[in-house]
């Protein structure tokens, strides 16, 4: 009895991983920015040192959007922190992007529970112009953009990323 309660278990998890899959393909096979070189920015960091987006080319890059007061996006952090540090040796690297202003950035991240291991450049929360050049003209957060090693965007998520659907996007992209 045991064995079939188990059976339907494994049968729904491989159900949900297969339309996590077809969902995913399918919402990117939409999107005309897919297989677009990534669009070009300069934004200070958390010194004030500008950071171009160049800066990562050659790298597997995750760009995230984000900002203190989003929720969804505070839990993505410790997930992107942990991935990034699992998977920087394979060339992969994270940025966030925070689309508030930097007072606010810096009291979070001084409180925050988590210490951030990627680059966290700010932006301005009343120009949306970066998160409106990566396709989100309505201002969703969380936001996040996998660029391939060529420059490419492969693959555009809004909400927040698990750390299952991190691990498996960066597996499939690293193959």
């Amino acid at each position: 009895m045991l064995s079939h309660h188990v059976l339907k278990i494994l049968g729904c998890l491989l159900c949900i991983g297969i339309a996590f899959g077809v969902s995913s393909a399918a919402s990117a096979q939409n999107d005309p920015l897919l297989n677009q070189p990534r669009p070009a920015f300069t934004l200070p960091d958390l010194d004030g040192n500008s950071r171009n987006v160049s800066e990562w080319d050659g790298k597997l890059l995750v760009v995230n959007f984000w900002a203190s007061w989003c929720e969804p996006c505070l839990r993505e952090m410790p997930v992107f922190t942990r991935l990034q540090t699992h998977y920087e040796d394979q060339g992969v690297q994270f940025i966030g992007i925070a689309v508030d202003n930097a007072k606010a950035v810096a009291d979070f991240l001084n409180d925050f529970e988590t210490k951030i291991n990627y680059p966290i450049l700010l932006g301005d929360e009343n120009t949306f112009a970066t998160p409106i050049a990566y396709g989100n003209e309505y201002g969703i957060l969380p936001h996040t953009i996998i660029v391939d090693k060529t420059g490419k965007i492969a693959y555009i998520h809004y909400g927040s990323l698990t750390y299952e659907q991190g691990r498996l996007l960066l597996m499939g992209m690293l193959l």
